[in-house]
């Protein structure tokens, strides 16, 4: 939003294009925020999640629409859009929400090409609009936290950044192999689809200019070489290996069924409440055995996770080295022992930050003193550890009074998508590849 533009009163009227996982999260931030926001229209393809979205928020019948084209082709109905459709849609929308006069907040990734996203970024600046790119990661308070230390010189220079990602196997399974980002040719590539925000956190902490990228990876485990004896195409088909299977569609999500084998540990689909609603959510069927079953049986979460169309790398290491000599490694795993977690180690001159997202928990070691300091934060369940809550409030200060800079603008988000692009390419090329 350029300094002549005057800014939207409070509260801001948003529109949201695709009330899918993100979509909804994010409008439900902001329903708790109703002295900045209010939500007063939607687009949403599935008609049961759009009437639903449409009851919860109280949007009137003439602002509800099938599709973001519907909706943007009409007289501006609101401020902002939240811009929560699958990957390969983000372009189109938030272009021709931008051109519209909407401002805009974007899921990550911003587009699935390089191209997609630098136009995004050049039409931003042409129509002076404000975009934020929902990079949620610069916003948990752990995060901060670090960043924080590191700009005060706590360790020094920073030496070193090793940040690791390690995903819940049923998890993995359930997105990435029978799910909407399994395949590059439907969406877009793994990295980009689930780790272009841990990249970006990477380049935040670094805070200089990211020179040369090198990547390895592959897709080694959920595949046909993998598959036990007696699988079958789906887990309805009679699969004799389903009963000890760990990726059983039966048990991810047919929580508490009959057929429930007490003897194996799903954590998150059978234990954890919020996943296995995730989980069911996408779906796109009523909650009954009945209806699951069928949906099992003939659509893609009841597939063998050994026999599908996927692309998705299920392991990647990235190499990273910036203006002034900070190397950084990223690393992606399929295979943790619990629920997704993130951890990070920086090196520098004079100490060691570690931290855990799941733990929520910093700690600072300094040396020659050897000083140890621990810092605890509250453990904040919804909402990525409550870092949706402060991207939604972010994106509320930089359109009203305040005009904020966005810690997540378009420009910024381009610089270190640029970087995941070029990961992506090391890594099918084998190349280090060179970023201007």
């Amino acid at each position: 939003m350029s300094d002549s533009d005057p800014a939207p009163s409070y509260p801001i009227s948003i529109a949201v294009l695709g009330a899918g996982h993100r979509g909804r999260a994010y409008a439900e931030q902001m329903q708790e925020d109703s002295t900045r926001f209010r939500v007063v229209a939607v687009a949403e393809a599935h008609p049961q999640r759009r009437a639903d979205f449409a009851k919860t928020h109280g949007i009137a019948d003439d602002m509800v629409f099938d599709t973001a084209d519907t909706l943007l082709a009409q007289p501006l109905l609101a401020d902002a859009v939240i811009v929560g459709l699958m990957d390969q849609d983000h372009v189109k929308a938030s272009v021709a929400a931008l051109l519209a006069g909407y401002h805009v907040l974007l899921e990550k990734p911003m587009a699935t090409t390089l191209a997609d996203c630098e136009m995004i970024e050049r039409t931003q600046r042409e129509t002076g609009r404000t975009l934020m790119v929902c990079h949620v990661l610069r916003f948990h308070m752990v995060n901060q936290e670090v960043k924080r230390l590191l700009d005060s010189g706590e360790i020094g220079q920073i030496v070193n950044i090793d940040h690791v990602e390690a995903l819940d196997p049923v998890f993995f399974a359930s997105m990435f192999v029978r799910g909407q980002w399994n395949n590059e040719k439907t969406s877009t590539f793994f990295l980009m689809a689930k780790c272009c925000h841990d990249i970006d956190l990477i380049s935040w902490f670094a805070g200089e200019k990211c020179q040369r990228v090198s990547s390895f990876g592959s897709l080694g485990y959920f595949n046909r070489g993998s598959e036990p004896s007696g699988a079958t195409d789906h887990c309805t088909d009679g699969c004799t290996a389903e009963p000890s299977c760990p990726f059983s569609a039966l048990k991810i999500h047919l929580r508490g069924d009959t057929t429930f084998n007490p003897n194996i540990q799903y954590p998150d689909a059978a234990n954890d409440v919020d996943t296995f609603r995730v989980y069911n959510s996408s779906l796109g069927c009523g909650s009954s055995r009945e209806e699951i079953l069928e949906a099992l049986a003939t659509g893609p979460f009841g597939r063998c996770v050994y026999r599908c169309d996927n692309t998705a790398v299920d392991r990647q290491v990235v190499s990273l080295e910036f203006e002034r000599g900070i190397v950084a490694t990223f690393t992606v795993t399929a295979f943790n022992a619990a629920i997704n977690q993130r951890f990070t180690r920086i090196h520098g001159t004079g100490g060691v930050i570690t931290c855990d997202y799941k733990g929520n928990w910093v700690e600072v070691r300094k040396f020659p003193s050897n000083t140890f300091e621990r810092i605890d934060f509250p453990n904040i369940r919804a909402g990525h550890g409550g870092a949706d809550k402060l991207i939604v409030r972010a994106f509320g200060n930089a359109l009203g009074p305040e005009k904020k800079d966005p810690l997540t603008s378009a420009q910024k988000s381009l610089e270190t998508h640029r970087i995941v692009f070029a990961a992506e390419h090391a890594r099918k090329t084998g190349a280090v590849v060179l970023l201007d």
